[in-house]
């Protein structure tokens, strides 16, 4: 991580897409990656293919805990729309399978 603590660094942070991984052929031809953060740390952070691989996986874990939330918070709804259709305005189930009003003039 190199911090933009100098009036220099906070204008070429400033001048690379924010948010961005990007990369370019370093020493040897190996890749070196990079993403400018100007939001939160206002640092850019540097890394090798090893660094660019752990932030591609936890990016993946991210991903997928939000479709798990998302998914249970659905499920969790929809259980909530079943109970309350259940429910008639006595607090109990109707015993014909309809809800409230079905054709019995309440």
């Amino acid at each position: 991580m190199v911090v933009a603590d100098t009036p220099a660094k906070e204008q070429k942070l400033k001048s690379l897409p924010p948010l961005k991984v990007d990369y370019y052929p370093g020493k040897n031809g190996v890749l070196q990656y990079w993403l400018a953060d100007p939001y939160a740390c206002h640092c850019l952070y540097l890394g090798d293919q090893e660094a660019y691989d752990k932030y591609e996986q936890l990016r993946v874990q991210a991903r997928v805990a939000k479709e798990q939330q998302e998914t249970a918070q659905e499920n969790y709804e929809a259980s909530q729309e079943m109970q309350m259709g259940m429910m008639s305005p006595f607090g109990f189930g109707s015993p014909f399978g309809f809800g409230p009003g079905m054709g019995f003039g309440f």
